[in-house]
């Protein structure tokens, strides 16, 4: 719960909305995104290299939809935001490479990416607004929220809601 609320917070500080371009919102913030990739581990997927907080590119791949880019932009500011900080503890001078490779050895690489996943679930669509909306079907909460009817899948069963 304390992801989903960091993402409440971050959204009300940045003065973030579910209509919201997210793009904009990264610009803002002092960010770039670019279509390409990182290496081999993020070709399919996207990644986050970051020198601080308003220094870092996200990169999208050019194999996904604008629906599917949302939420990784979105996953992609949830590394950002909750962990760059913690890497920056440890070195300051660090800089942070988030990709979707996670180590299934390494417990902290996969709760990372699970953080990362809540907060662009919670940032995109905050569950009270998610609930209220369900009453409108599976098309409507896609069109909503800009995401995938996976990403509104996993939001349904991590809210423990059926659509």
């Amino acid at each position: 719960m304390a992801v989903e609320q960091f993402a409440a917070d971050v959204a009300r500080k940045l003065h973030f909305n579910i209509d919201d371009n997210i793009m904009r919102l990264v610009a803002r913030l002092g960010g770039k995104i670019v279509t390409g990739t990182t290496g081999p581990e993020d070709e399919e997927s996207g990644s986050l290299i970051a020198a601080s907080l308003n220094e870092f590119t996200i990169f999208l791949s050019p194999l996904t939809s604008s629906e599917r880019d949302r939420f990784t932009i979105a996953h992609e500011l949830g590394h950002l935001l909750m962990h760059l900080p913690v890497v920056k503890k440890r070195n300051s001078k660090a800089i942070m490479r988030a990709t979707r490779y996670v180590d299934e050895r390494s417990p902290q690489q996969q709760r990372a990416e699970w953080e990362a996943n809540w907060f662009a679930a919670a940032l995109l669509m905050p569950a009270d607004i998610f609930k209220a909306e369900m009453l409108f079907g599976f098309s409507h909460l896609k069109a909503r929220f800009q995401v995938s009817g996976a990403a509104i899948n996993a939001r349904a069963k991590s809210l423990g809601v059926n659509l």
